[in-house]
């Protein structure tokens, strides 16, 4: 049962939700080890926990297992909360086929919220940041379960909503007053920290909304079935499929923004553009194909691509 619970919490979700994190204090230069191109640690004689300019360890392990947990609760709520819809559009998911029970799951995911809030407070108590981490998983906590009971239900706007809420890691590291001094305007400071994260943030919710379309087309007829109304069903599967290309294409074609404006290297873009043409033209083709469950899994590969694009290159 517990490997069957394992793969309701979508590891590979939480995996990208982690990385993504620590690509984003990365790229502002607060990774404890000092690198990046937003800010230059200067060496001093007395380094305190935290420092300017870097994150703790310890606080990065607490916001990675503070995300971990709310995927992993949020996932299961919302198994759960889809079950008959599953039955149909899902199948081979652990709970439709009995390997979890449903008792089991709802304390599941109780118990996995209760870790998210306490991962937030933790840090918040370790790190003295004014419970910056506190209030940012009590918000994460709110809207996932706003999305699993409301937003879900809404065409489009749910595509959206999970878009947004794959770029939480990134607003998380846009509003945590790593590498504030006291001196400091944090207004200013978040202004600063737009130019290098934007993109990133721009690309996670751009390509997460694609991919979610690609999963309403994939289950077009069992939501028709189950009477869940999705964009695909409401505007029309053509349209549906050309918005989630055209939405790609655009990922694609703006990889030279951040270039141009100076925010990211030359090497970025020959990184993630030898890495993002094949995969964009092969979810295209896929999805003209009506093949939308790989095109969907090739949208997250393309998301993981760009990640380890801005690892590399900055």
């Amino acid at each position: 049962m517990l490997f069957a619970l394992f793969k309701m919490i979508r590891p590979v979700n939480i995996v990208i939700a982690m990385v993504t994190l620590s690509i984003g204090y990365y790229l502002l230069g607060f990774m404890p080890f000092g690198s990046g191109a937003w800010v230059e640690i200067k060496p001093c004689d007395v380094v305190p926990e935290p420092y300017y300019g870097t994150i703790s360890w310890a606080s990065l392990v607490l916001q990675s297992l503070g995300f971990a947990f709310a995927i992993a609760f949020a996932n299961i709520q919302n198994d759960i909360w889809d079950l008959e819809s599953d039955r149909l559009n899902r199948p081979e998911r652990p709970l439709v086929q009995g390997k979890v029970t449903v008792k089991f799951a709802q304390c599941s995911w109780i118990i996995l919220l209760i870790l998210a809030l306490a991962c937030g407070i933790a840090d918040s108590i370790y790190a003295r940041t004014n419970w910056t981490a506190s209030i940012f998983f009590v918000l994460l906590s709110i809207l996932l379960v706003v999305y699993n009971k409301f937003l879900k239900h809404i065409p489009l706007l749910k595509n959206m909503s999970v878009g947004l809420l794959c770029a939480t890691p990134l607003i998380l590291c846009l509003f945590y007053p790593a590498g504030v001094s006291e001196t400091e305007d944090f207004s200013l400071e978040i202004l600063d920290k737009i130019g290098f994260l934007y993109p990133a943030m721009l690309f996670a919710f751009l390509l997460t909304t694609a991919r979610e379309i690609y999963k309403d087309l994939e289950d077009e007829i069992g939501d028709l079935k189950a009477g869940i109304m999705t964009f695909p069903l409401i505007a029309g599967a053509p349209t549906a499929r050309r918005l989630a290309g055209f939405i790609c294409l655009f990922c694609w074609a703006i990889l030279p923004l951040p270039v141009v404006q100076g925010y990211y290297p030359t090497l970025f873009l020959i990184v993630a553009g030898a890495a993002l043409t094949p995969v964009t033209a092969a979810i295209l083709v896929l999805a003209h194909r009506k093949n939308y469950r790989a095109a969907q899994k090739l949208v997250k590969v393309a998301m993981f691509a760009g990640l380890v694009a801005l690892l590399v290159s900055c």
